[in-house]
């Protein structure tokens, strides 16, 4: 038939039911079992894939197979392995940092938190430090401690030791203090010199002279201006902040946009550390 012949539906149909005429025994013939039948050829294939043919398992031999299995996979099969309280406390004592080990570990930490193990607790070795907000009766000025959780510990430590850190994470017993705190998410030292060549005052008189001068028009858009704009940024050369031919008038939207821009964006400028 190698030419491409195409047989039409009934003939292809007639020799499809030749074919299974001739492979099927049962061919022409209705073949139906009863549910018992099928019942014993559904366990007669189980029993010849599970080589238990015949057989069923009591509930003993069951559980003693199953035991075999796990035991294969668990090398503590056959054996109880019970923690009392003691052994799971000495567990946790070990995985626990102590003070000599933080010392060899981390200097630096060392050198800026205060450690004690808690005296009302011998033998534990809890770890105690000072509360960060100077209020607090658990704080160094307060002479008091209290016990940080292990999250708290590590966290101040990565501040402090890692490159990433930010001296940051400070310790706080409760959220009350943490809010309570002047330091708490502090982004600058409050106590860092920040002398002004000028006073309050002159920068006022300054300003107002400025604005005088253009009218109170913004010197880009003509619009109404509130701001005055610094051709020499105050922070990188505060000498000429009351230059009033280096400034002129600007309203509060194009000040952003066209003053602080590119290197002397605000950003760039909050970054820029000046000695």
């Amino acid at each position: 038939m190698k030419g491409g012949w195409k047989h039409s539906e009934e003939t292809k149909q007639q020799m499809s039911e030749s074919r299974r005429g001739e492979n099927n025994p049962m061919y022409g013939k209705k073949r139906i079992m009863s549910k018992e039948t099928r019942q014993k050829m559904s366990e007669s294939h189980k029993g010849k894939s599970s080589g238990m043919k015949g057989k069923k398992l009591s509930e003993e031999t069951r559980k003693k197979l199953s035991e075999l299995r796990k035991g294969k996979k668990n090398g503590m099969y056959g054996k109880k392995r019970i923690n009392s309280k003691e052994t799971r406390r000495k567990m946790s004592e070990s995985s626990k940092l102590k003070i000599h080990t933080i010392f060899e570990r981390y200097s630096l930490f060392s050198k800026v938190e205060e450690m004690r193990y808690n005296p009302d607790k011998p033998g534990e070795k809890e770890i105690q430090v000072h509360c960060k907000n100077h209020k607090c009766p658990n704080s160094k000025e307060q002479d008091g401690w209290f016990t940080p959780t292990s999250n708290q510990l590590s966290e101040r430590i990565r501040c402090l030791e890692k490159p990433d850190g930010n001296d940051g994470s400070y310790f706080y017993c409760s959220n009350e203090c943490k809010g309570e705190c002047p330091l708490f998410n502090l982004r600058s030292d409050p106590f860092k010199e920040t002398t002004q060549p000028y006073t309050e005052e002159e920068y006022q008189i300054f300003r107002e002279f400025v604005l005088d001068r253009d009218n109170y028009k913004c010197q880009y858009c003509g619009e109404p201006a509130e701001h005055v704009h610094h051709e020499r940024p105050q922070k990188l050369e505060p000498f000429f902040a009351l230059d009033p031919d280096l400034s002129w008038s600007v309203c509060k939207n194009c000040h952003y946009k066209y003053g602080h821009k590119d290197e002397c964006s605000t950003g760039n400028l909050a970054n820029t550390i000046c000695v």
